[in-house]
């Protein structure tokens, strides 16, 4: 099928080992005052990106919803450098509930790579910072129409940029249909990867055609029994990972999904578990906090004990909202790494 091989033929441009098994959406670092801060945010980089090579800036866990337009420019000059540099891949996020809103951001972003690269041309552009396509998520509405959702995603799939769809009906209110997205994958080899947040995997379970697009899970929890095996279970399971907690957890994650492909199942389950206890424990309490991204501050928490070795071995990291994290949440990430057996002797920041 023709589709099917230009979506092929894409996959192996942007990824010619192979699209990674674990993405993250990293953390936005701020410093004291506020400002982005380029140097905390290599430090982070340089542990996450080796195990997880493909990170979506910005998602909602880096505050996409929350950062100004000035501010998203400057995350991905930053990361566009940090790329070249430590050799990972970036998946733009253009999140807005607005399509039309949606459609502009992936068009204004697309001309900050040209700017970047000092080329009119798209591909050579997004080549030049190791762009590997735009995320974008349906337009929002409870009660919207399947056809109107078609409709907006189409819209910006006519543009031809590699694209990644996001299943977020946390945000979206509204679920994408297996039939919608059935239609899309057949219509549009630039769109090479579908990412679902649902926690509800409707697209997965309902065994849709792929035609060789990349699906990968986004719900946190009960990561191994979802990985498809060695042997393909391509139906019903997922390629892979987007997940908010390989900001903590890449190397974990990326040790569980090889044992999965080993064939060692109960292993990958018990590593599964313990990190799961982890994620559900700070995710908790981050969801007690009255300001932030509860995804943000929780692994924003587990980030600086894990750089740090300890909760109060620094000052507590700032968040969009401008306020600090709070010592509570500081402190209970750093029993629940205890307790997981994930905390470390030194941070990273301390070696």
């Amino acid at each position: 099928m023709p589709v099917d091989t230009d979506r092929a033929d894409l996959i192996a441009r942007l990824f010619p080992a192979g699209v990674p098994s674990l993405l993250c959406p990293p953390i936005t670092h701020y410093d004291a005052e506020g400002a982005l801060d380029t140097a905390r945010t290599r430090a982070h980089i340089s542990v996450v990106a080796p195990r997880a090579p493909c990170l979506l800036v910005p998602g909602s866990t880096g505050d996409g919803w929350e950062l100004s337009p000035g501010e998203v420019r400057r995350l991905l000059e930053i990361h566009a450098g940090l790329a070249r540099d430590l050799g990972y891949s970036i998946l733009v996020g253009a999140l807005h509930p607005d399509a039309a809103e949606a459609r502009r951001a992936v068009l204004d972003r697309l001309d900050l790579f040209k700017a970047l690269a000092g080329t009119a041309n798209a591909e050579r552009a997004l080549a030049a910072s190791r762009v590997a396509g735009f995320t974008v998520c349906g337009p929002s509405g409870a009660d919207l129409a399947q056809e109107a959702i078609e409709d907006s995603l189409r819209r910006i799939l006519d543009l031809g940029l590699p694209t990644a769809v996001y299943q977020l009906p946390q945000v979206t209110r509204n679920e994408i249909s297996p039939a919608v997205m059935e239609r899309l994958l057949g219509d549009y080899p630039n769109l090479w990867m579908m990412k679902d947040t649902s926690g509800s995997d409707r697209l997965v379970r309902a065994g849709i055609r792929r035609r060789g697009a990349v699906f990968v899970r986004g719900a946190e929890g009960d990561f191994a029994s979802w990985l498809a095996d060695r042997d393909g279970e391509a139906e019903r399971k997922y390629d892979g990972f987007l997940l908010s907690s390989a900001n903590a957890f890449a190397p974990h994650l990326a040790e569980m999904i090889r044992r999965v492909r080993a064939g060692d199942r109960p292993a990958a389950a018990e590593l599964s578990g313990r990190m799961d206890s982890v994620v559900r424990a700070v995710f908790a309490e981050a969801a007690a906090l009255p300001f932030g991204n509860p995804f943000s501050n929780a692994n924003k928490a587990l980030d600086h004990v894990l750089a740090w070795g300890g909760a109060d071995r620094a000052p507590a990291p700032r968040t969009r909202s401008g306020s600090f994290l709070p010592a509570g949440l500081l402190s209970a990430a750093e029993v629940a790494l205890r307790r997981g057996g994930f905390l470390p002797g030194r941070g990273y920041l301390e070696t």
